[in-house]
């Protein structure tokens, strides 16, 4: 079920990839332009060479990018209720 949406919306998902990645590594811009770099990349290459598979990739670094995220929102607050108490 997931697998054709991935591969319908595969150019969307590849921009939001770069979206998330351009906002969530903003502490480190060597990194953050090399991840761009990278994903474009890969995007690029699945789109051109027809490669469907590599829509899960790009939703899988999608939703390593936003646990990223996740976690340290999550590590924030646990710090704010530690020294609360």
């Amino acid at each position: 079920m997931l697998y054709p949406i991935l591969v319908e919306y595969y150019v969307w998902f590849s921009i939001l990839l770069l979206g998330v990645t351009w906002f969530a590594r903003q502490a480190k811009p060597t990194t953050r332009t090399n991840l761009m770099y990278g994903y474009g990349m890969v995007a690029a290459l699945g789109f051109v060479l027809g490669l469907d598979w590599v829509a899960g990739i790009i939703f899988g670094l999608l939703v390593l990018e936003v646990g990223r995220l996740f976690k340290a929102w999550l590590d924030k607050k646990e710090s704010q209720l530690k020294n609360k108490s």
